[in-house]
């Protein structure tokens, strides 16, 4: 499945708030503070091992700093810094402030705060100089890009030639069998969870459509390469329910 345009009724909210970054940015707000509960709930626990799994890919060295973009509550960039080396640093960017509130406290309740530092911004238009990071790393980032090509040429911008990316994202279960079970659940049973919980059908019923309309692996590893992203692979987890992929900002000091 290749990347396709937003469902009309989708379209039709993104309009109603002023575009598709308006109304992401305020319905985040507006979950914030069931974000995490309903990510376990959903997931049955296993978005830790996802992020995990991605964390490893990030791979940080002693010294070494790593961007953590869309980082929502912080779960990404305190998974990255629990698989790397104590001296390692981590700037987590997100734009909605109700989401990077919680994180922070979550960072100080952990002790991480010095070692993690979360900053309200756009992901599309980062106030960071040029090759800043050894890696940079999102986690449910790509699918709520308004521009997922200048997303990624974003994040080479900012990363040092020689370094990383990973994108831990949904995808599309390749087996027919178990792509109708799971669309079955996300179409059917995420909304009335997100309606239950979080008191938030409408954000929840978000979720499965902006994954109807995400690129699948193959497709997202081929914008990584367009946007000048080198060794581009991808990992599937759960059948293809999740996709982490991994590509190295090419030595050569010349830029697409």
């Amino acid at each position: 499945m290749s990347s396709s345009p937003p469902m009309p009724e989708l379209r039709a909210r993104f309009d109603a708030a002023g575009g598709k970054p308006a109304y992401v940015r305020a319905m985040f707000d507006r979950i914030s503070g069931v974000y995490d509960l309903m990510n376990r709930v959903m997931t049955g626990g296993m978005d830790g091992r996802w992020r995990a799994f991605a964390a490893r890919q990030v791979a940080l060295r002693a010294g070494e700093h790593a961007l953590d973009l869309g980082c929502g509550t912080g779960d990404m960039a305190i998974a990255i810094a629990r698989h790397s080396p104590p001296d390692t640093r981590i700037v987590g960017v997100d734009f909605s402030e109700g989401m990077l509130e919680i994180g922070r406290r979550k960072l100080a309740r952990r002790g991480l705060s010095e070692r993690i530092e979360l900053r309200q911004g756009d992901v599309l238009r980062l106030d960071l100089p040029d090759d800043a990071f050894d890696a940079v790393c999102s986690a449910w980032l790509a699918r709520n890009l308004s521009d997922i090509p200048a997303g990624f040429r974003e994040m080479r911008r900012v990363t040092r030639p020689g370094g990383r990316v990973v994108c831990l994202e949904m995808s599309h279960p390749y087996n027919p069998i178990f792509n109708w079970g799971y669309h079955l659940y996300f179409d059917r049973l995420v909304p009335l969870l997100g309606g239950l919980i979080g008191k938030s059908a409408d954000a929840y019923s978000y979720l499965p459509s902006s994954v109807v309309s995400h690129p699948d692996a193959p497709t997202l590893k081929g914008i990584m390469e367009d946007a000048g992203w080198e060794d581009a692979r991808y990992y599937y987890l759960l059948g293809g329910v999740v996709a982490v992929h991994v590509a190295t900002n090419p030595a050569a000091p010349s830029r697409a």
